[in-house]
């Protein structure tokens, strides 16, 4: 029934309950970006002395996620529940304190690694996508202000230049939040369901992040970014053409990158590119760390040595390629690629699962291909995935506590199933 004509006092009714609804959205909008901008703090507070900075914006991260659990307490256990594979790593991390050489450290971080999780799962459940996906792009692009302002840097030996690092806290967490920025700017500025400013806001993002992510000197990043933002165009577009023209158009595509992939070989000196990011061809060191994750996986194939137990002072072989990578103060490093750091800690157990996660998330994004056009929060979960995956040979995202990609998963996994995506935080607003 159209408002025009309702009687005078249900049209306050229906005025009011929409004024309530457009309040409470914001209302919800606002505890997101405060989350996530708190959450995108954690790695900046941890390198900082004095750890009460640490638990503070840790209970500002989480206290929004606590309102939610608090007011629909069943709800959330069924959103566990209903996606209970997102927490079989989690909790596979968490019961590695029993065979841990370090139980403590394996025990508190897979707690903390097991909440983010279900953060994550929350996130994807309990927020409107639109919402969420314009609150996280309004926290990257703030903390990427904030670094320019900041102006922190970390100094590379090998090139003797000067990287912009900010309030990020190192120059890899730096430059992988600037692509997410990149490619969240992109989908806002795409998706016609967000508001007009938020799109303008993506756009401008978009431009903000584009020449940070070159000035970051992270080779991994700036190709895995492109990379997953020229997937991303290519499938608005394919999503125009019939199934059969998109199976048509994915198979030139795969020849055309067995082309560009033969031709690099012959043409392209590698030496040289990589010297210019400041990589060796050992890759600034990672096939020393692979070595040695290849003999902790042999000395404890089966469960692993324990979640997060190989980087602990007093191990001999993280003390040895510590010192080797020259890092004094002995935090935050990984062996730069997911699968062999998955095995280390949980073992071919942990890898089986994590395995498992990837291989059904790539069967949901090709059941999206070939079907109907999918929504714009559905085409960002594909982006965000391939963006993601590309990094793992080389990278470690997904394998954190109070990590934005440890988030962005559950959200991925979440978005991509059927029917709708999210069930609902916020209802419609009342027309009775």
């Amino acid at each position: 029934m159209a408002l025009r004509t309702l009687s005078f006092s249900n049209q306050l009714e229906l005025s009011g309950g929409t004024r309530r609804h457009a309040v409470r959205i914001s209302a919800v909008w606002l505890v997101c970006f405060v989350s996530f901008t708190m959450l995108l703090l954690i790695s900046w507070s941890a390198s900082r002395p004095g750890s009460s900075t640490t638990t503070i914006i840790v209970l500002l991260f989480l206290a929004p996620w606590g309102w939610i659990v608090v007011r629909r307490p069943s709800t959330a256990l069924q959103d566990i529940l209903h996606n209970w594979l997102l927490v079989a790593l989690p909790l596979l991390s968490m019961t590695s304190a029993l065979w841990s050489d370090y139980p403590a450290v394996s025990l508190k971080g897979g707690v903390q690694y097991l909440v983010t999780t279900f953060v994550g799962i929350w996130a994807g459940c309990r927020i409107e996508p639109r919402i969420l996906m314009s609150a996280l792009l309004s926290a990257l692009a703030l903390l990427a202000v904030l670094s320019i302002l900041d102006g922190s840097h970390d100094f590379n030996p090998d090139t003797g230049e000067y990287t912009l690092i900010g309030v990020f806290g190192s120059k890899n967490y730096f430059a992988l939040c600037i692509s997410f920025l990149l490619l969240t700017a992109a989908s806002v500025a795409l998706d016609r369901s967000q508001a007009f400013t938020f799109r303008v806001f993506g756009i401008a993002s978009f431009c903000l992040a584009a020449p940070l992510l070159v000035y970051a000197r992270s080779v991994g990043a700036l190709v895995v970014s492109i990379s997953a933002l020229a997937i991303s165009m290519t499938l608005r577009l394919m999503f125009r053409f019939t199934v059969m023209s998109r199976s048509v158009v994915v198979i030139l595509m795969l020849l055309f990158l067995a082309l560009v992939v033969t031709a690099a070989t012959m043409e392209i000196s590698y030496v040289d590119v990589l010297g210019y990011f400041g990589k060796n061809t050992s890759l600034t060191g990672r096939t020393l760390l692979w070595e040695y994750a290849a003999a902790a996986i042999a000395d404890k194939p089966i469960l692993g040595g324990g979640y997060e137990a190989f980087w602990q002072i007093g191990n001999s072989s993280a003390e040895q390629l510590w010192f080797y990578s020259y890092i004094p103060n002995k935090y935050g490093y990984h062996f730069h690629n997911t699968f062999l750091e998955v095995t280390v800690d949980l073992g071919f157990v942990g890898l089986a699962a994590f395995v498992l996660l990837l291989i059904l998330i790539i069967v949901r994004t090709s059941a999206m291909i070939v079907g109907r056009v999918p929504s714009s929060e559905r085409i960002y979960a594909m982006t965000i995935f391939v963006f993601l995956l590309l990094r793992m040979p080389l990278e470690v995202d997904l394998f954190f506590q109070f990590q934005l990609a440890s988030i962005l998963i559950c959200v991925i996994w979440i978005y991509l199933q059927r029917p709708s995506p999210w069930r609902g935080e916020l209802p419609p607003p009342s027309r009775s």
